[in-house]
């Protein structure tokens, strides 16, 4: 047991190496090359409240940890390239500053738990339960389970299982078709979104831009600075449709991509739900050279029932100057109907006073029929 500071270089551990409350164990070296602190499948590395592991040295983070025994933490680790942890680690202390940590073993990051990696991020293939905070990006290829808070977060899951039951923060999601994200918590999103399969209580989109042909199930508030973009945000662009299991409140913008009037070729967004609208935008994107005529019409917005559709901003991309159109909402939804074309002018002063024209029509001509 260390109650004051050790330095070494390479250690592998089989037995117990316990650091007391008031111990430092630098793995530190003078050279230019890996340091590696082992505690072995025997092993138990104990650092206790007060306690220090401290991997830094003069040659930016050379130093690791490779866990195949049991760690607990409930004092500090810091300072280390990589963790690499195929046995038990339980963290009731402080472990981060940590460029990258792979686990295929089982990480209990406690209530009293600061966790979180620098750089790289996090690569599970097996269990992490999270009680207390954690930050940093995680790719999951395992369990990843969230009773705490986790933040500052780019969670990328494959086909696999991501639980919230408490609050993701400022958070960036990639969830593959295959892969499922569910529980009982919420999810403030601050940044981009690539949509599968979500299940919470409730969802808040600050000023991200929600995108994918998956599915969300909870309530979700889109603020001002937020977008529902259905289908992949891609290049060329990639159609489909966005489905929300349950109410919609949203005070940001609706944008949806057009390549043709038939099913299949422009995007839609069903909400399984009542959508609520308090302003914002809608925004058509005409795409592959498509050109609309008088009388195209598309039911681009499902939901049981729409309030506030009027307050919606009507604009165009792809071919402005070209046409107008109303928005209508009834009982099926929310529609968008061509209702004339705009003359060709003859003048580039002419077509500079179309394109006015036209963005104060588009403004203006919404009806709405319950």
């Amino acid at each position: 047991m260390l109650s004051s500071d050790a330095e070494t270089y390479n250690f592998t551990n089989f037995g117990t190496l316990h650091v007391g409350k008031n111990g430092t164990l630098l793995i530190n070296t003078t050279l230019p090359e890996d340091i590696t602190l082992r505690n072995e499948s025997s092993g138990n590395l104990i650092i206790d409240s007060g306690g220090f592991l401290n991997g830094a040295n003069s040659f930016d983070w050379v130093s690791g940890i490779h866990n195949s025994g049991t760690l607990n933490n409930s004092g500090k680790i810091e300072n280390f390239s990589n963790l690499n942890n195929s046995g038990f680690l339980d963290n009731h202390g402080t472990l981060r500053e940590i460029i990258q940590i792979d686990n295929t073993g089982i990480i209990n990051n406690s209530v009293d738990g600061d966790m979180g990696t620098k750089l790289n991020g996090t690569i599970n293939s097996g269990i992490l339960n999270n009680y207390g905070r954690w930050y940093g990006e995680v790719i999951n290829g395992g369990a990843l389970v969230n009773y705490g808070l986790m933040e500052e977060a780019y969670i990328i899951n494959g086909s696999n299982v991501v639980t919230n039951n408490n609050v993701f923060h400022n958070v960036a999601i990639s969830n593959d078709v295959g892969g499922t994200i569910n529980g009982s918590g919420t999810f403030i999103f601050d940044t981009l979104i690539y949509s599968g399969s979500f299940s919470q209580a409730s969802f808040m989109i600050n000023q991200a831009n929600v995108s994918g042909t998956g599915n969300f199930t909870g309530e979700v508030t889109l603020g001002s600075g937020a977008a529902i973009s259905p289908g992949r945000i891609s290049y060329p662009p990639s159609l489909g449709t966005l489905t929300f299991n349950d109410d919609l409140h949203s005070s940001g913008t609706l944008n949806i991509d057009i390549s043709g009037t038939e099913t299949g070729q422009y995007d839609v967004l069903v909400i399984n739900g009542n959508a609520d609208f308090t302003g914002g935008n809608v925004s058509f994107n005409f795409i592959n050279d498509f050109f609309p005529s008088v009388g195209d019409h598309w039911n681009f917005l499902v939901s049981d029932s729409i309030t506030g559709f009027d307050s919606l901003n009507l604009s165009f991309t792809g071919v402005v100057g070209k046409f107008k159109g109303d928005l209508t909402s009834d009982s099926l939804g929310g529609h968008l109907l061509i209702t004339s074309a705009v003359p060709e002018p003859g003048t580039y002063a002419m077509l500079l006073a179309g394109l006015g024209l036209l963005g104060f029509v588009a403004h203006r001509r919404k009806t709405i029929t319950i």
